[in-house]
């Protein structure tokens, strides 16, 4: 679903960059590495890491907080902040004593080392070579933590498209992340742009969207393969399904 062709010209000759999430946009969400990474694998997790007594316990908070940040990172951050973590057995009960338990260095490396990313079915040569052609500047911007992100990439083929001084990590933005206005201006800040409007933000949530056009940019919103279909929303200024389609639905992008 997108505007015009008429009317896409008119904005992709203004476009200078093109900042894409990761997770579930690069990859379809049809691979189930999301829901392995954001389940068993995260339980997994928060039982030997944060204490908590069992997966179910577990997927409880890790579940209310992705809800209200939109980032396990962000999420399990605050829920520490807010006292929802269980104690750990180093703490007598004085704040002066107690234990840090949730790093996201510690959560990143455990992604990175115990995910299975063979569920992503990488590498992806046909989109590395699309987006490689591409005369702008591509960056990714993702709430997952950068050593997690830069092995998607790897296991995607699209790190040498979006080298490590192109990749944005949660870890970038803390205490904020997407779709919190100040940290995409930190984003805009690190790569220089001025004005918003000259960026696209090509995601999968909705919630970053909405946030991205706030902020005057331009949206791409991938739905996946075989997803249930989207209403309108003034938002979106172009739905695709994979990053794949993205060529042939702006090839303004490219020059073409």
């Amino acid at each position: 679903m997108a505007k015009s062709d008429k009317t896409l010209h008119d904005w992709t000759s203004e476009i200078t960059t093109v900042i894409f999430d990761v997770d579930d946009t690069l990859y379809d969400t049809g691979t189930g590495f999301t829901a392995h990474r954001n389940g068993d694998a995260i339980f997994a997790f928060m039982v030997a890491k944060l204490n908590f007594p069992d997966a179910a316990s577990a997927k409880l908070i890790r579940d209310e907080y992705f809800e209200r940040f939109h980032s396990t990172a962000k999420g399990l951050m605050m829920a520490e902040e807010e006292g929802r973590l269980p104690s750990s057995s180093q703490y007598d009960g004085s704040n002066e004593n107690k234990v840090k338990l949730f790093d996201t260095q510690d959560m990143a490396l455990w992604w990175a080392e115990k995910l299975n990313f063979s569920l992503l079915g990488g590498p992806y040569e046909d989109l590395a070579q699309m987006l490689s052609a591409c005369p702008l500047n591509l960056v990714v911007f993702s709430n997952g933590p950068r050593k997690y992100v830069l092995k998607v990439l790897k296991e995607l083929g699209l790190d040498e498209v979006f080298p490590s001084h192109k990749v944005f990590a949660v870890d970038d933005v803390l205490p904020m992340c997407k779709p919190e206005k100040e940290a995409f201006e930190k984003i805009f800040d690190s790569i220089g742009v001025k004005n918003p409007s000259e960026c696209i933000m090509v995601e999968d949530s909705m919630k970053n969207i909405r946030a991205a056009k706030d902020l005057g940019m331009r949206t791409v919103f991938i739905s996946g393969l075989n997803a249930n279909p989207i209403e309108d929303d003034p938002a979106i200024d172009l739905h695709i399904e994979t990053a794949k389609e993205l060529r042939s639905a702006l090839p303004g992008l490219w020059g073409d």
